[in-house]
Formats: structure tokens, sequence, C-alpha cells
């Protein structure tokens, strides 16, 4: 939680408004089926493209990795977990140094294992 609110806080400071994505990954959380999933993480991914990554994470795979604890659905879970997997996977990628790769990719294994934990050894 605290690279989640460090991060907030960095975009707040250069100007962006983080509420929209966190407002419709809220949304995610309730839905219904992965097809609906799918179609809301659509607009998610549009307006998390145009946050800047701060602080060596992408905002919107935190912001993915802390809604997704909060759903009771552990398809719609696994899901968003999924998704914030592939963007911190991207954010590492495009690292134009060593230690910045290595410093993203400390979050992409994070929510790797946190996936591990909630799904392969069994989500309670």
């Amino acid at each position: 939680m605290k690279t989640y609110n460090h991060t907030r806080d960095a975009l707040i400071g250069l100007g962006y408004n983080p509420e929209t994505i966190e407002i419709i990954a809220d949304k995610n959380t309730y839905s219904e089926s992965l097809e609906e999933a799918d179609k809301q993480f659509l607009s998610f991914e549009d307006e998390a493209n145009k946050l800047p990554w701060t602080q060596d994470h992408d905002f919107g795979a935190l912001v993915l990795q802390h809604k997704a604890m909060s759903t009771a659905n552990s398809e719609i879970k696994k899901h968003m977990l999924n998704k914030a997997i592939e963007r911190a996977k991207w954010c590492a990628a495009c690292a134009t140094s060593g230690g910045e790769a290595l410093a993203r990719a400390k979050h992409m294994n994070e929510l790797q294992q946190e996936s591990y934990n909630s799904f392969e050894k069994g989500w309670q």
C-alpha cells in the first residue's frame, strides 16, 4: 500500500488525476463475467496508458493489484492480477537501463508471486 500511495501522490504532483482508473478498476471488481471485465478493462487501459511511469511502477498495474484484493469473485481477481502482470511486464521491458529494469521487474515478480499464492496454492 505504501508504494501505491507514494506512486499515486507522485502522479498528482505531476498534475495527473489517478482517480479515473481507480474508479474503472473498482467497477471491474463487481463484474459478473470475464466478458464484462474485459470490456471495462479496455477503457481502463486507455486511461492508464495516459499516465507516466513514476517510481519505477506502472500505476495501472498497482491499481489492478490493489482493487483485485477486494473482489470475492476468484475468476475476476485472477483476471485483474493477470492484467496487472501484463502491464508490469511491459513497464519493465521499456526500461532504458539495467538498474531501471531490475527495479521495474521487482513489481512484476511480486505480482506473479501474489497470483501464485492466490491460485496455485489455492485461494481461500
